[in-house]
């Protein structure tokens, strides 16, 4: 694991509290940041929490559903009473519908949208407005390869991901008028609970710990150079199950998210 100076840092990680997120505040808080995590289980957050405070002892956890403005509102404003500073945000928490275009609901897109995309949007927003004031601090939301690319029935989150690839390279031209760097950081598959069931297995997938890696990576890059788009791809998954999806015929189990 790559080694950054973060100590005297504060970070932020949403979706904290498992998978990609878990590992990614891990990551921040060996290397010195004080951490807080968020997410919507309370008993996982705990635990989470607990493994962070063992290494970084000022980091915490808050119980905060992304979609909800006024949960996201005290995160931050909790974060500016300990330390009146935020350093580095990962807005990471997601969710996807596995579900072509006509068999999506309403209520699928919905969620998808608010989760992927405005959940994303009201984290990176709140978190330029304390760093645009700092003249310093890093942004780094976890989208995903769907979020370059269409998949099959993948229609709703496909698209929440491509508007917060699209939001952040935005949020990007304004963050650096003000020192403040802006990433879309594009993995593909993660080994994660959420491919548990996967039918391909998880043996080709990349794990949560190199996502972690790769933030540690950007967070180390010198004060003039940045990385506004990241695309981590993995090896093709097995011929036999390409032609499979290419078909239609796996499950809806195949559907991966990043």
């Amino acid at each position: 694991m790559i080694n950054v100076d973060l100590k005297g840092q504060v970070a932020l990680v949403t979706g904290g509290n498992r998978g990609i997120g878990r590992s990614v505040a891990l990551a921040l808080a060996k290397n010195g940041a004080a951490v807080c995590v968020t997410g919507r289980n309370h008993d996982l957050l705990g635990s989470t929490a607990s493994e962070l405070q063992a290494v970084s002892p000022e980091s915490f956890s808050m119980e905060c559903d992304v979609r909800d403005p006024s949960a996201q509102s005290r995160v931050f404003h909790e974060i500016l009473r300990r330390f009146q500073r935020l350093d580095v945000c990962v807005p990471n928490a997601g969710g996807a519908t596995l579900a072509s275009a006509t068999q999506t609901t309403l209520e699928q897109w919905r969620t998808d949208i608010d989760t992927n995309l405005t959940g994303v949007f009201i984290t990176a927003t709140e978190a330029l407005k304390i760093m645009m004031k700092q003249k310093h601090g890093h942004i780094i939301g976890v989208v995903s390869k769907a979020g370059t690319t269409a998949f099959v029935a993948r229609a709703a989150y496909c698209a929440s991901k491509w508007g917060a690839r699209g939001f952040l390279k935005c949020l990007a031209l304004e963050a650096q008028k003000h020192n403040v760097k802006v990433t879309a950081l594009c993995p593909a598959s993660v080994a994660t609970d959420f491919q548990k069931n996967n039918p391909a297995g998880t043996d080709w997938m990349m794990s949560p710990d190199c996502v972690a890696e790769a933030i540690l990576y950007l967070l180390g890059l010198e004060r003039n150079a940045y990385v506004d788009e990241w695309l981590i791809s993995t090896w093709e998954k097995p011929e036999k199950d390409k032609a499979k999806l290419d078909q239609g015929k796996l499950p809806l189990g195949e559907i991966a998210r990043a």
